[in-house]
């Protein structure tokens, strides 16, 4: 052990090297923040993005500026979120997929695992299969008949913002759990994939809840099932995919909050509390409707991220989505 003074001098030099880092956090944040959203106004993410930059801004006296960067299944915004300076005025809200699915199936231009700090869980988002009016089907059984007495010549396409997006893989494992064919179209956007659904353009989508809502409501467009544990209040009408296809299990959705890699370690521990002390708190009511607080600390969003990461890559093999 050594002696009483050097463990003070050795003491003293840790709280020396420390205090700048103490100080950043206290001084943090002293500017707007530019909060990256890698999804396309009015996309499930992008609306809980918006309410937690609301929220967060009001707790921090300082403007969250969400910057939307959408395409490539993610793949753009994320690739801005790696290349930010690491000074804890960049990072943003990304959905799983684009960590664990879109680099399995497309080059990405960065690595999920390292070239990210994941600081906070925030939600998981809920989906519904809804289709066009006109389809004659009111029921998941009644729309799977329907597909596949389909002609040849008129093919059913369905919806997604993106390649290696949750709605993009939940359409393929639909697909071929229930024997019924449909093409993949994927869109930069959510809403623009929901626009064509309600033109008729598209027939099918398998997108959150929160961005189909709307159209459900209007008559626009009709859900056949929601991917829910429960029953959402909003459609008490439409089953769970439990109720419509007992045994049938889809992937869900979550979205996390992420800076680059040398992302300060202080002020992403601010970050995860402020953010989960929100969650558990008032945030949780101002939600888009389909989505559902997910309070994870920074240790296990990585964790999951990674186990997911593996896991994907087994199913986008098996889909044979995988990139050559």
């Amino acid at each position: 052990m050594p002696p009483q003074g050097t463990r003070r001098a050795m003491l003293a030099a840790a709280a020396t090297l420390a205090a700048p880092a103490v100080l950043r956090a206290q001084a943090w944040p002293s500017r707007p923040i530019r909060f990256i959203v890698p999804y396309g106004a009015g996309n499930q993410a992008d609306q809980v993005a918006r309410v937690l930059a609301d929220a967060l801004a009001e707790k921090w006296g300082q403007r969250l500026v969400v910057e939307n960067l959408p395409g490539a299944g993610g793949a753009i915004g994320v690739n801005a979120i790696a290349r930010a300076a690491p000074d804890g005025y960049s990072f943003g809200l990304i959905a799983i997929a684009a960590l664990a699915i879109t680099p399995h199936i497309q080059k990405a231009p960065y690595d999920p695992l390292a070239d990210l700090t994941a600081i906070s869980g925030v939600t998981v988002s809920r989906g519904a299969l809804v289709i066009h009016p006109g389809i004659p089907a009111t029921t998941l059984a009644e729309f799977v008949a329907h597909a596949r007495a389909r002609p040849a010549t008129e093919p059913l396409f369905y919806a997604s913002p993106g390649i290696g997006t949750i709605p993009h893989l939940n359409g393929e494992l639909l697909c071929r759990a229930l024997d019924f064919p449909a093409t993949h179209v994927p869109y930069r956007t959510a809403a623009a994939g929901i626009a064509d659904l309600v033109a008729g353009r598209v027939h099918m989508s398998l997108d959150g809840a929160t961005v189909t809502l709307p159209q459900v409501q209007a008559g626009q467009a009709r859900a056949l099932f929601v991917t829910a544990p429960q029953r959402l209040p909003q459609l008490p009408g439409v089953p769970t995919l439990a109720e419509a296809s007992p045994g049938l299990s889809l992937p869900s959705a979550w979205q996390s909050l992420h800076g680059p890699r040398g992302f300060p370690p202080e002020i992403a521990a601010r970050i995860d509390a402020d953010t989960q002390a929100l969650l558990t708190t008032t945030l949780a009511a101002r939600l888009p409707q389909g989505s559902d607080a997910l309070p994870m600390p920074a240790a296990a969003v990585a964790r999951q991220i990674r186990d997911e990461h593996a896991r994907f890559g087994t199913l986008v093999a098996e889909l044979g989505l995988a990139a050559s």
